[in-house]
C-alpha cells in the first residue's frame, strides 16, 4: 500500500480539508467551468452557428471525460491523506473482507451539479436577454 498516509492528527485533518476544498472547486469546474470555457473557446474558433453547436456537442463531453481522471485522483488523494485507505487495509487484513470505498466524490458531484443547474436556471430566467431570431 504505497503512497501518502497521514495520521489522524491536526495536520492530517488540515490536509484532508484542503484536498476536500480543492475537490469541491474541481467538481464545480467540471459542471460549470469546462462547459463555459469550451463554449467560449469554440465561439472564438468557429465562424458559423451550426459548426459551433456541433463542436460544442462533441467537445464539451470529451473535455469533461478528459477532466474526470483529475477528480478520481483528488478523491483517492483525500482517502490516502485522511488515512481511510490505511484503516481499510488494516481491517481487510483482520477480517479478509474489503468493502467498496467511494469517498466524497459522488456526493460532491451531485451537489455541484445541483448548484450548476440552479445557476443555469437563474441565469436563463432572470438575467438572460431575449434570444436573437437566429436561435428561435
Amino acid at each position: 500500500m504505497g503512497g501518502l498516509t497521514v495520521p489522524r492528527d491536526s495536520g492530517g485533518r488540515l490536509a484532508g480539508a484542503f484536498v476536500l476544498c480543492v475537490l469541491g472547486l474541481a467538481t464545480l469546474a467540471f459542471w460549470i467551468g469546462i462547459p463555459v470555457g469550451m463554449l467560449w473557446a469554440l465561439g472564438e474558433l468557429t465562424v458559423t452557428g451550426p459548426t459551433h453547436v456541433i463542436a460544442g456537442v462533441l467537445g464539451v463531453p470529451l473535455a469533461m471525460v478528459a477532466f474526470a481522471p483529475v477528480l478520481f485522483w483528488l478523491n483517492g488523494l483525500y482517502l490516502r491523506v485522511t488515512g481511510v485507505l490505511a484503516r481499510l487495509a488494516a481491517d481487510e487484513d483482520e477480517t479478509g473482507w474489503q468493502p467498496r470505498v467511494r469517498g466524497p466524490l459522488e456526493p460532491m458531484l451531485m451537489a455541484s451539479f445541483l448548484i450548476a443547474l440552479t445557476a443555469l436556471l437563474v441565469w436563463f430566467f432572470v438575467f438572460a436577454e431575449n434570444p436573437s431570431p437566429q436561435v428561435i
